[in-house]
């Protein structure tokens, strides 16, 4: 792993990988801004930034007083814990158009986590500036970040929870379950570490619970591959959780 790479580019087009890129038009994307005008974001967002970053870039560290908003263009980038043995878990995946940092950019603590590029990225950075100046423009746009903040934590303290209080066939039904294709009930791209890093439990583990979900005829696994099989009897292993005691209020 590494501090954050690349270089940058100023103003609302910069150059990555030989192509010219309209940050403006990007931003305009993101659900948070999408109803901004492109020349309400053009001013509000001339002095943007924009970096590539290579596959284990950090962008920030549980002790990172970062004030920077990121939203994602290119890449995936995972949001991580380390349990105190070491452990990784994963409470967020961030995909092509999302933002991130916003904790740190709200003057909140990060939360204990990491976020880090797996695979080639591209970027788009504003400063605590640049926002709170937008969001003085546009309290609308305040209103869905809030909403935006409120809804992840609620995410990240169940994913957490789960993966304190549920068994690891519980939580892999359930995972299978919500990444699974509605249409095909395939779940594709997954490997069973980056599944194991996302329910708390080691490779090994997801492998031989897959295995066994497999050997009941509730699914079939592939390479980077699962297709659900039967889906109300994985749905009945994933409701096992409603049974199980709770952390008290």
């Amino acid at each position: 792993m590494r501090n954050i790479l690349g270089r940058w580019g100023r103003g609302l087009q910069a150059e990555v990988r030989g192509a010219a890129f309209p940050v403006a038009e990007h931003l305009q994307k993101v659900d948070i801004f999408q109803d901004l005008t492109m020349e309400e974001i053009e001013v509000l967002f001339r002095g943007v930034m924009l970096r590539e970053c290579s596959t284990g870039t950090l962008f920030f560290t549980p002790d990172d007083t970062s004030e920077r908003l990121f939203i994602l263009k290119v890449g995936q980038v995972e949001v991580y814990r380390l349990t105190a043995g070491g452990k990784r878990l994963v409470t967020r995946r961030i995909g092509p158009g999302t933002i991130f940092g916003e904790m740190g950019l709200l003057g909140q603590t990060l939360q204990g986590c990491f976020a880090e590029a797996t695979e080639y990225g591209v970027v788009c950075v504003a400063t605590r500036d640049d926002v709170l100046r937008l969001l003085k423009e546009h309290p609308d746009v305040m209103l869905r970040l809030l909403e935006a903040v409120g809804t992840r934590l609620k995410l990240m303290e169940e994913r957490l929870e789960q993966a304190v209080f549920s068994p690891v066939k519980v939580r892999l039904a359930s995972f299978v379950l919500a990444h699974m294709d509605p249409s095909t009930g395939i779940v594709a791209g997954y490997t069973h570490a980056e599944i194991g890093d996302t329910i708390g439990a080691l490779r090994q583990t997801v492998t031989e619970t897959l295995s066994e979900l497999q050997g009941q005829g509730l699914i079939a696994v592939a390479r980077k591959q699962i297709q659900v099989t039967d889906r109300p009897r994985l749905e009945e292993v994933a409701l096992v959780e409603e049974a199980l005691p709770k952390r008290a209020a």
